[in-house]
């Protein structure tokens, strides 16, 4: 390994053994462990998170991945997944150490869950493909990093729309109110979200101008239709009518994902080396 994946590979695992007492709640008394059904959910998140990674790197990561680079995949991972998979809920008013384990709160356990399993699918998704298919030459840890961090800043700002668009805050619904159907509904769409564009981020390297390019598209069709999805209806409400008026709206997102799919699909014609 040279001297930056060692320096990555210590930094992920220092990481990682900072988060996890803070993630599983090994800091707090038993007695907030104790009959508090809230407090499997960050541990089955984790579970299925690294299960996804482990699936990937074994099977359909670069063929320069063995060994010891398996496991520095992996911790990387698994730092992401207790780090930012976990933290980025705090943005929201939602905390793991005090809605979960103090509150027992499982509407907020939902939606942190989701956000440490969207975490770490993209992250396995990010290590599918080789790193150079059309060389025998081998990657770089910077590859699937910087695809993580395309897809999951995307999903950032796909879920911000969403939470925009919603009525009320998110926050009073799940902390305050504990509504389970809003928990379910955001932590839905989360994965949903993170599905597509793990799909996005997967494959071949063939450049950063075609991958990037990529995940861009996908991004900003998911990006339109949620806009569309929200603002459409408002504008297009009549004077005689409370009822959205869809057709027209329902024509001009469809006119937008053809723009977006021809510019994209141009874009990539002209900036992409041939292969």
């Amino acid at each position: 390994m040279s001297e930056d994946e060692v320096l990555f590979l210590i930094g992920s695992i220092g990481l990682a053994l900072v988060c996890l007492p803070f993630v599983f709640g090994w800091l707090k008394h038993r007695l907030y462990l104790r009959r508090n059904p809230a407090a499997a959910v960050p541990l089955l998140a984790v579970a299925a998170a690294m299960a996804w990674t482990t699936f990937v790197l074994w099977k359909y990561a670069d063929p320069s991945v063995v060994g010891v680079y398996k496991f520095f995949y992996w911790m990387m991972g698994l730092a992401v997944v207790l780090g930012p998979g976990f933290w980025v809920t705090s943005i929201y008013g939602i905390r793991t150490s005090v809605d979960v384990y103090q509150r027992r709160n499982m509407a907020a356990a939902i939606v942190i869950g989701a956000f440490a399993l969207a975490t770490g699918l993209i992250f396995g998704g990010s290590n599918w493909g080789e790193a150079d298919p059309s060389s025998d030459a081998e990657g770089g840890w910077w590859i699937p990093v910087g695809f993580f961090f395309a897809g999951w800043i995307a999903l950032l700002i796909v879920m911000g729309i969403y939470l925009r668009g919603e009525r009320g805050s998110l926050r009073k619904r799940v902390v305050q109110d504990r509504s389970i159907g809003d928990a379910r509904a955001a932590a839905s769409y989360l994965i949903g979200t993170a599905l597509v564009l793990t799909h996005a981020v997967a494959g071949d390297f063939w450049g950063w101008t075609e991958g990037l390019m990529g995940v861009a598209s996908v991004a900003l069709l998911t990006i339109t239709h949620e806009l569309c999805r929200r603002a459409v209806p408002v504008v297009l409400t009549t004077v005689e009518s409370d009822q959205p008026q869809l057709g027209g709206g329902r024509y001009l997102e469809s006119l937008v994902y053809l723009v977006i799919g021809v510019a994209f699909w141009l874009l990539t014609y002209w900036l992409t080396p041939t292969r």
